[in-house]
């Protein structure tokens, strides 16, 4: 089978015994081996919350998928998260999204709904 299309529900992560050399938590110097021959060019991310573990998995993917050509991120809309509550949080993740777009050739973007949009861009300048 080719796998081109990877939907994720949610990047927790929780290491255990079981972790292969494709995950994040490995620190061996072949980490993301068996990535690197996978065709994977899509992938959807649901339920991103905005922490920091999050964004070292994503780039994960980016750094280990060469065929990767888009990549979707849903923001989580039913939990609080710090992409609800903590402006300079949000603007952080935003600013390493941008760079990511930047540092790979890999369309990412960041989605969220209209009522996100509208408190983020109603939030007054400084």
């Amino acid at each position: 089978p080719r796998l081109e299309f990877l939907r994720i529900e949610g990047l927790v992560h929780h290491v255990t015994d079981g972790c292969g050399d494709a995950c994040d938590c490995n620190y061996r110097k072949d980490k993301g081996r068996s990535l690197k021959s996978c065709p994977v060019k899509f992938i959807e991310i649901q339920g991103f919350r905005g922490t920091m573990k999050e964004m070292r998995m994503i780039e994960h993917f980016l750094d280990y998928f060469p065929c990767l050509k888009e990549m979707r991120i849903y923001i989580e809309e039913n939990a609080p998260t710090p992409l609800r509550n903590d402006f300079e949080a949000s603007e952080l993740v935003v600013e390493m999204i941008e760079d990511y777009k930047d540092m790979y050739n890999c369309k990412v973007k960041l989605l969220m709904s209209d009522y996100l949009v509208n408190k983020w861009t109603a939030r007054p300048s400084l």
